[in-house]
């Protein structure tokens, strides 16, 4: 036998590179199975089945602006239109809470899916990850355009720069949620800590303010959490230039990247935390 023909083998039995046209290939299918097999765990085929991804959020939202109107218009309230304002955060913060807590414990829930070779951690969590925030976005996309037609509120100024801060928050919620994610793998403490955690976190998340409305030093401040960047970035396409808004995009990614790159190293040895039933 060769070294030539051995180290073939070997190569064989390992299957496809990850910089190979087949490798990508069929993580992209695996990738794919694993978000039909979460919409159809979390919400089943009957009644409206996979519609529920978009509902569910919608009926949340709708919720709350109904209460907030009704709040405004008894005790007056700023400048901006009450049912947009709250479209543009009450949406991503959705995504925020949900996309962390739906990476809690994501192993230790999904155990079966380790014995298969071709199913990767990673490929796991983003599967879950990409159903939050591409069910939230729908769920804004749609409720947005009917309000719009309904004479509710009034279209976007600038579709772009809202998107673009869409990504903003989009990219440090990946980060974070895998962190979460990650941690709560080696401890079940974090799973517990994380909810009342996530509550506090809301006010530094710019979901129910604009930061114009805050004096200089709490602005100058916040406007350097991710979150807050995001969603102000989100209004500032929304809303226009005549709606003053600040953010730090450059510092947003930056921290974003750091996050995600330490949730990485955390998820790489979580998977021997989890006992596989």
């Amino acid at each position: 036998m060769t070294a030539s023909g051995a180290a073939a083998r070997r190569a064989a039995r390992s299957g496809p590179s990850a910089a190979t046209p087949g490798f990508l290939a069929k993580q992209a299918r695996i990738f794919g199975a694993l978000i039909v097999r979460e919409t159809y765990t979390r919400f089943g085929r009957d009644n409206i089945g996979f519609a529920w991804i978009i509902v569910e959020p919608v009926m949340f939202t709708l919720a709350v602006i109904v209460l907030w109107t009704a709040v405004v218009e008894k005790q007056g309230g700023h400048d901006v239109p009450i049912v947009a304002f709250l479209l543009t955060g009450y949406m991503p913060l959705q995504m925020f809470r949900h996309g962390v807590m739906h990476l809690l414990r994501c192993m230790q829930v999904n155990a079966e899916l380790l014995y298969h070779r071709d199913i990767s951690v990673l490929i796991m969590y983003l599967a879950r990850l990409f159903t939050e925030l591409i069910g939230a976005f729908g769920a804004f996309v749609i409720t947005t355009t009917l309000f719009v037609l309904w004479g509710l509120a009034d279209p976007p100024v600038d579709i772009p720069f809202m998107i673009a801060g869409f990504l903003v928050y989009m990219f440090f919620v990946c980060g974070i949620a895998i962190l979460i994610g990650a941690l709560s793998e080696r401890s079940e403490l974090v799973e517990k800590l994380w909810p009342p955690i996530g509550y506090i976190t809301v006010p530094l998340s710019g979901t129910f303010y604009l930061l114009h409305w805050l004096p200089p030093e709490a602005r100058d401040i916040l406007v350097w959490f991710p979150l807050v960047t995001g969603i102000e970035m989100i209004r500032g396409g929304y809303f226009g230039p005549d709606t003053p808004v600040y953010y730090e995009w450059e510092a947003a990614v930056i921290t974003s990247m750091v996050v995600l790159a330490l949730g990485l190293f955390v998820l790489r040895g979580a998977r021997r935390h989890v006992e596989a039933s």
